[in-house]
């Protein structure tokens, strides 16, 4: 029975097998069919894809749907794909169309880039933020995210399509605008601080330019890190170069201005550079890190940073060459002998380097010691000027020296323009004080303690020879005690009484004389004319007192109120208001 069973199953095998491989092969062969059916309709597809497509592409996209517009955009890349890979002959035209359709669709998404950029590009005021030590702001995130997408996208396109993306180019313009908008007021405010001051001389810390410096790296670290994030990694340098370089190049411009108008007016705004200067030297590294990510070194910087230096150290030969020149040029002296305009400026010129020592002496080093000093007919020229074995606080002593020493010369010659002696030491006096007060308040860390001494014995010798010209007034009240038979006459004759009336009208004579015209001289520190006064004082009070008392009572004169002028405290309160008109 199972024999049976085996050869029936054999022959309906047999029967069935080629039925079922026949199966297989029509089965496989309605695949193929349907994948060929498909794949000729998908072809034929892709040749009216233009028609079907255009109208969406040329629309442009839209800002809440971004995702349908990429989607179209991806179908005409993939026709061109399939079409360029089957090389028809038919498909040349088709493929022509769909490359125009997406340069149409790339330059709506660069339109649709620049768009969003620039929203996000309004120009900032960036004073505000760096007054309050605040980082400047960049793109929001979500903004900057669909940036980056729509970046990414538009990179992803190249040469296939005939046609490159300009979107890192709309990124530099754009962000270049923002940028030079943004720091155009300080700009601006740079050089209007510098020409518009309202005093004569530059104040540290009214720099402008200093503000622009701080506000254009920080707006260089900002703009960096958002290229980096919205650019592809390629084009991250070259899109950050480019950006940043019209900021730059007014920032540099800029500098060049204000150096320009320091050679011009050295003396006065000299210490616009110096401030320039300490922010630039101190930002150096932050230029270089600048420069480092832009893939640049900016040539234009550094001169500028060489330009204020040169200007710099020009400043310091200069301004003893000024000091001297005093000495040549009609220098108007003041007529009551009070401090010289140029003592106050030179004084306050030094004080004002204090103010940037430590710049100062690197540029005194630089300079070399004794290098300002521009003849070898100066005192100091044999000093060792390549600076070697010189330290900043020795070379800034050894400069506020030779400025002092080379101001003493100045007034000393034309203090000779006087013709009266009194007024000579008044005037010498009045500046030599006032060089000394400075040296003990504002120099005396500065200067060698031997520049105080040398002044305070100048002030001792033009106080001296300023009370030495009281000595005709003093002398007419040296009296002599005159004697007859051995002892002290208690009477006066006609002779002796001759000899007093004329003793007081020479001294009334003189005194009235040296008054009326030592009255219009100028002390004009309260402390000096304190002590001059009290140095005439000194002398002319006892000798006037005892002269008084001793002839008072005598009967020199029937009227000797015509001789007697003063009592004492009329006479002390007359020197009193001596130089009363100077007091400050």
């Amino acid at each position: 029975m199972l024999n049976i069973f085996d050869d029936r199953l054999v022959r309906l095998e047999a029967s069935i097998l080629p039925i079922h491989k026949s199966t297989l092969t029509l089965t496989k062969l309605a695949e193929n069919i349907d994948r060929t059916r498909n794949g000729v309709l998908e072809i034929i597809g892709y040749f009216d894809l233009v028609e079907r497509e255009e109208m969406m592409i040329k629309r442009g996209p839209n800002e809440n749907d971004l995702e349908s517009y990429l989607n179209s955009i991806g179908k005409c890349k993939k026709a061109i794909e399939v079409l360029s890979g089957m090389r028809l002959k038919s498909s040349e035209k088709v493929i022509g169309q769909l490359k125009q359709l997406l340069k149409a669709a790339i330059l709506k998404l660069e339109d649709l880039f620049r768009s969003w950029l620039t929203n996000r590009s309004n120009s900032i005021e960036p004073l505000s933020y760096i007054t309050k030590n605040l980082d400047i702001p960049g793109i929001p995130q979500g903004p900057l995210q669909n940036l980056a997408t729509l970046s990414s996208y538009l990179s992803s396109f190249g040469p296939e399509i005939g046609y490159n993306s300009d979107f890192v180019k709309v990124y530099i313009e754009v962000r270049s605008t923002y940028l030079t908008k943004s720091l155009k007021t300080l700009a601006q405010g740079s050089i209007s601080t510098a020409e518009k001051r309202s005093t004569p001389v530059y104040e540290k810390g009214t720099c402008g330019f200093n503000s622009y410096t701080d506000a254009i790296l920080k707006m260089f670290k900002t703009e960096y890190e958002i290229a980096e994030k919205i650019l592809p990694s390629e084009s991250v340098m070259p899109g950050y170069r480019d950006t940043i370089q019209i900021p730059l190049d007014n920032y540099v411009e800029t500098g060049r201005t204000l150096t320009n108008r320091i050679k011009k007016n050295m003396q006065t705004d000299v210490f616009l550079a110096f401030d320039m200067m300490e922010s630039l030297n101190k930002n150096v590294g932050s230029f270089e890190e600048v420069f480092r990510l832009a893939g640049k070194k900016d040539s234009a910087y550094n001169e500028l940073l060489y330009s204020l230096r040169a200007v710099a150290l020009c400043s310091f030969p200069e301004f003893i060459d000024e000091i001297k020149n005093n000495r040549a040029k009609t220098m108007n002296i003041p007529s009551d002998g009070t401090i010289h305009e140029l003592t106050i400026t030179t004084l306050q010129h030094l004080k004002r380097l204090t103010d940037y020592q430590e710049t100062v002496e690197t540029m005194l080093l630089t300079l070399g010691d004794g290098n300002w000093n521009s003849s070898e007919k100066d005192a100091n020229f044999s000093r060792d000027k390549t600076g070697r074995g010189v330290s900043g606080n020795v070379v800034i002593q050894h400069y506020f020296a030779d400025v002092l020493e080379s101001l003493s010369n100045t007034l000393d010659s034309r203090s000779k323009s006087y013709k009266k002696t009194a007024l000579t030491c008044i005037f010498l006096l009045n500046n030599y004080h006032h060089i000394l007060k400075s040296v003990r308040s504002q120099f005396y860390s500065v200067l060698d303690p031997d520049i105080e001494r040398k002044y305070e014995k100048m002030v001792k010798k033009y106080n001296d020879g300023y009370q030495d010209t009281w000595k005709p007034c003093f002398s007419n009240l040296m009296d002599t005690t005159w004697v007859r038979g051995g002892s002290a006459l208690k009477a006066l004759g006609s002779n002796e009484k001759s000899i007093v009336k004329e003793k007081f009208k020479n001294f009334n004579t003189e005194f009235e004389e040296t008054y009326k015209v030592h009255k219009s001289y100028a002390i004009p520190d309260p402390d000096l004319r304190i002590q001059v006064i009290k140095d005439i004082k000194i002398v002319l009070m006892p000798v006037y007192n005892r002269f008084l008392e001793k002839y008072q009572q005598t009967e020199f004169s029937k009227n000797p109120t015509k001789y007697i002028r003063y009592d004492p405290q009329t006479l002390e309160n007359m020197v009193n208001r001596l130089f009363d008109g100077s007091i400050y």
